[in-house]
């Protein structure tokens, strides 16, 4: 379960991403500097899989995942335990360059090893248009890859009121400025009486455990990584005091 939205300029864009996880999972760890395929890359660690739902690499190529529980798990597979982590996947194509070598690894895959999902692909050479993010998709029985539009938002429980819902708030918090502060504010929105539909979200078994918040351009790139609910934890001085920078970049331009 996840809210992502963003914002894309002539400079690059910004990433704003709920991650909704239930309240049993362990805690994520913060983001860490990996090694994958040669490509140096920055990711928080979920323990359960030792994969990630975002991830940011020294090309300045951002990868954010979100599960379609609203997907058909694979005829194949027999049990769930037979899955290949999610996170495993996004680990893995965070080690490329740009997003042709991705669409390229994506056609490679053997799909049927995943639960279905949603891959958003953000580039720092990206046109500043409303549909220059491309989705990688896979609903358990065909893949597809397309130009999609901001925000999105998965959910296992009531999943056309969550979106009605937030979509709703999206607009009105964005209606009159489209910045990096309004959208902070609208990811850490929470309604008394629409807990489980509000964007940091509280269920009895589920909650809006982190948010992570990505800047890039051909001149600068970081993550921002705040744990707990953004309601109470997010802020611009919590941005600031929680960033994690790549070492040793070699280039911005794919």
């Amino acid at each position: 379960m996840c809210s992502v939205s963003w914002i894309i300029n002539e400079s690059g864009y910004h990433v704003f991403f709920n991650r909704d996880e239930q309240k049993s999972r362990a805690l994520a760890l913060p983001p860490r500097q990996l090694n994958v395929n040669g490509v140096e890359v920055l990711m928080p660690i979920d323990p359960a899989g030792n994969g990630s739902w975002v991830s940011l690499n020294e090309f300045g190529l951002s990868l954010c995942l979100l599960n379609n529980y609203q997907g058909v798990v694979p005829s194949r597979t027999l049990r769930k335990s037979d899955l290949v982590s999610r996170g495993l996947l996004l680990k893995q194509l965070s080690g490329y360059a740009n997003i042709k070598q991705i669409e390229h690894a994506f056609h490679q895959l053997n799909l049927n090893q995943f639960a279905p999902f949603t891959l958003l692909v953000f580039s720092p050479v990206t046109s500043s248009t409303p549909l220059s993010v491309v989705a990688f998709a896979w609903n358990g029985q065909e893949s597809s890859i397309y130009p999609t539009e901001c925000p999105l938002f998965s959910s296992s429980v009531d999943v056309d009121a969550v979106k009605a819902y937030r979509l709703e708030q999206f607009r009105q918090f964005t209606a009159d400025d489209n910045s990096v502060d309004s959208l902070l504010k609208f990811h850490a929105h929470h309604h008394p009486d629409q807990m489980h539909l509000s964007t940091c979200m509280h269920r009895a078994d589920a909650q809006t455990v982190s948010m992570t918040y990505l800047n890039v351009s051909k001149s600068h790139q970081f993550m921002a990584y705040v744990p707990g609910s953004p309601c109470e934890h997010l802020s611009k001085q919590a941005i600031e005091q929680n960033q994690y920078q790549l070492c040793h970049k070699t280039s911005l331009v794919s």
